[in-house]
């Protein structure tokens, strides 16, 4: 049910549509629970559903690249979890 409402609201979103195309292969694979976080998230925060899909394609990158540079890659998604820790933070306040 939440998987479903979680697709909605991504396609309803502002988002390009090659991005709600893969949120929505996302929504497709995940599992109940995961869609009902990521919706209660992405409702309390409307808003930042661009930043929200910035980070999820910068973390998509950072896998791609630790094929090829496992060091350089765990280094880069440090920095992304950073980024996101902060950002949650600020959001949280």
């Amino acid at each position: 049910m939440k998987k479903q409402e979680f697709a909605k609201f991504i396609e309803n979103s502002d988002l390009e549509e090659s991005d709600k195309k893969e949120w929505g292969f996302l929504v497709d694979s995940m599992p109940e629970d995961a869609a009902e976080a990521l919706l209660g998230m992405f409702s309390e925060f409307p808003n930042e559903i661009g930043w929200f899909n910035e980070i999820y394609k910068k973390k998509k990158e950072v896998f791609s690249l630790m094929k090829q540079d496992k060091t350089k890659g765990e280094a880069f998604l440090r920095e992304i979890v950073r980024e996101e820790k902060e950002k949650l933070n600020d959001l949280a306040k």
